[in-house]
């Protein structure tokens, strides 16, 4: 065998084992990352009547409690 056959008979069988064992199969990784979500709500209470507004639309749940002074307590939860 020429010097040039010999030195491209490794790289051809590297190269088919490469092809071998990665065909037909599925690998799996684990990947930690971390997500800042900034979001900015309106809220606006006015005669009984509560509005949120959300700029993503951010899912909330609004709960009304009657105080003593008679005047009404909303608690908005996100």
């Amino acid at each position: 065998m020429t010097p040039l056959k010999l030195a491209v008979l490794p790289a051809l069988l590297a190269l088919s084992l490469c092809q071998t064992t990665t065909a037909g199969t599925a690998a799996s990784a684990t990947l930690q990352a971390t997500f800042v979500v900034q979001e900015a709500c309106t809220i606006i209470s006015q005669r009984n009547i509560t509005q949120v507004r959300c700029q993503h639309n951010t899912p909330y749940l609004l709960h009304q409690q009657a105080t003593p002074s008679g005047t009404g307590l909303v608690t908005v939860t996100f």
